[in-house]
């Protein structure tokens, strides 16, 4: 893997990682939310909007290490787009870029 794959993936998982503290924050509320507003996953580490989603589909995603939420059009060269919906689409890491995504999974 390219020097830019390897950065592109270590940015994705902090985005994950900062993702997970805010399912963890909502969760911990009386009455936890139906809904996420999460950052976008993508690899752009300049990226800051937002994505909101059920709280059903990012336990769906999150159930797959190589699985990531990004706003349409964020995905890039080394994942597939494996579902859309309307404001957001889950992308699936795939090589080196999936490995990583395995590796500094917060769930494991």
């Amino acid at each position: 893997m390219n020097l830019p794959e390897e950065r592109a993936a270590r940015n994705e998982a902090l985005f994950r990682e900062v993702n997970e503290q805010v399912r963890t924050l909502s969760a911990s509320q009386p009455s936890a939310p139906e809904a996420l507003l999460i950052i976008c996953e993508c690899s752009d580490e300049t990226c800051t909007e937002r994505v909101s989603l059920p709280v059903s589909v990012y336990e769906s995603v999150r159930a797959d290490p190589r699985r990531f939420v990004v706003v349409p059009g964020h995905d890039n060269d080394f994942e597939h787009i494996v579902d859309r919906s309307d404001g957001y689409a889950i992308v699936e890491k795939e090589g080196h870029a999936g490995r990583v995504a395995e590796e500094t999974d917060p769930r494991a």
